[in-house]
């Protein structure tokens, strides 16, 4: 005679309720601290026509290919490439590419854009689309190279890298918004790192994404480079100063001068209402100073305030997976 099973079988809902358990009691043991946007008059600025011109591209259909990844009861997911158009600058890569998260629940559901974290094969990314996508987002998650200041090329250069960087997200919405499945008018953005300074670019500049989560990210782009203390930004910075024959405060200028692209120069663009941020407050790869100071240019949003630092934060990332689940529920669905 068999023994009685006395341990139940978990369902994917058992399972996550008792994440969102574990995560309620684990949390205030971290030390991290939620504040809530305050409820103060607030104006968001109209996006300048210059700055709406500088980040037009023709608007056309490309020749998209689609190679099927893999596939499980919840999820499809495909590899979406296409090419980039844009019009006064030859892009450094001229190929779109992404990975398409796609919730096999039933209807037109809600999308994510998802833009990575500076450098990495994408594992943690993929592990966040992955918990979206399961509670019925689609979710895409934005291919692309380092970004970081190149000894070979003149810090003109980096501001076309970001600027390029813009027209691949937009034209991904582009893509997200016409398929059959997503709802175009329920789509948002989830940046990490230097993925969350983009979110926050493209915040400013594509309406169609309506809300976003923006973690450890800071700003000005100038003041991130200059003050890091991360070995993979602080490398590439000094080989840039050797090669040049310049010092730190001529580089921050330069900097200063060239990049337009930039999440302080467009906070003021950003709406508050529609962000939630996570700041790791003992970050020494943004610099705790950097994001507040991003914070505080956007109108502080609505923040967990983390006693972390910028790696050692992923030691609370189911909390993040589940307050940024939890958001987009919210603001979304």
């Amino acid at each position: 005679m068999r023994s009685p099973q006395i341990i139940p079988r978990l369902t994917f809902q058992s399972i996550t309720r008792l994440t969102s358990v574990a995560v309620a009691f684990l949390v205030p043991l971290s030390g991290c601290a939620e504040v809530q946007r305050r409820n103060t008059p607030y104006t968001q600025q109209r996006l300048p026509s210059d700055l709406a011109a500088y980040y037009a591209y023709p608007r056309q259909r490309p020749t998209v290919t689609v190679q099927r990844l893999r596939e499980d009861r919840y999820i499809r997911e495909s590899l979406v490439q296409f090419p980039m158009t844009v019009t006064d600058f030859q892009p450094t890569e001229p190929l779109v590419e992404f990975e398409w998260f796609e919730s096999k629940l039933l209807g037109r559901r809600a999308a994510i854009l998802l833009n990575p974290i500076l450098g990495g094969d994408y594992p943690l990314e993929r592990g966040i689309c992955r918990h979206l996508a399961r509670h019925g987002f689609h979710v895409a998650l934005v291919h692309r190279k380092t970004l970081k200041i190149s000894p070979e090329h003149p810090v003109s250069h980096l501001e076309l890298l970001l600027r390029q960087g813009i027209f691949r997200i937009r034209q991904i919405v582009d893509w997200m918004e016409v398929q059959e499945c997503v709802d175009p008018q329920r789509m948002g953005s989830f940046g990490i790192s230097m993925g969350g300074m983009a979110s926050v670019m493209t915040a400013a500049i594509e309406p169609r994404l309506r809300v976003h989560v923006v973690a450890l990210a800071g700003g000005s782009i100038s003041e991130v480079l200059v003050t890091s203390k991360d070995q993979l930004l602080t490398k590439p910075r000094a080989r840039y100063l050797a090669r040049n024959h310049i010092d730190l405060k001529t580089l921050e200028t330069r900097l200063r001068d060239e990049v337009k692209t930039d999440p302080i120069r467009l906070a003021p663009y950003v709406d508050a209402r529609a962000l939630l941020m996570f700041v790791a407050l003992e970050d020494r790869t943004i610099g705790r100073a950097n994001a507040l100071r991003l914070w505080r240019a956007l109108g502080q949003p609505h923040v967990v305030f983390m006693p972390l630092g910028h790696y050692t934060a992923y030691f609370v990332l189911p909390y993040m997976k589940y307050a940024s689940l939890r958001f987009f529920q919210k603001t979304l669905q």
